[in-house]
């Protein structure tokens, strides 16, 4: 485990007040960040200077990556309807961060789904169609 530096903390809480989320998922993202000194220095980095360090890289994938296949699936739900026209780019940018530690931990489960699940209509997408 790491300290973290008070900009951290101060980023993460504004990010999850921004974000609605409570109390207890600021203190699960702060652990996160505690545990993963790779993940720590993107999130320090992008506090920095508002841009992605990207030296963080699972099996190809980064922060900005999910962040990307993130806003792909908000604009296929909209065209679904499933979402309203509105989005929180903070909580996509928490959740970006948020996720890269899951991906970290288990790349197995999220990799496929990156590659494979967008929100982009293309041709082939679906086999068969």
């Amino acid at each position: 485990m790491i300290a973290l530096d008070p900009r951290a903390l101060e980023f993460s809480r504004a990010l999850c007040k921004y974000s609605n989320k409570d109390e207890d998922f600021l203190e699960e993202f702060v652990s996160r960040l505690e545990a993963s000194p790779a993940l720590y220095k993107e999130f320090m980095y992008y506090i920095d200077h508002q841009d992605f360090l990207c030296e963080m890289n699972i099996e190809g994938i980064t922060v900005p990556d999910i962040l990307v296949w993130q806003v792909d699936k908000f604009k296929a739900g909209i065209d679904e309807g499933r979402f309203e026209l509105k989005y929180n780019p903070d909580a996509m940018l928490l959740a970006a961060f948020n996720t890269m530690y899951d991906v970290e931990k288990d790349p197995s489960e999220y990799l496929e789904n990156f590659r494979m699940v967008t929100g982009s209509d293309y041709e082939d997408k679906i086999k068969g169609y």
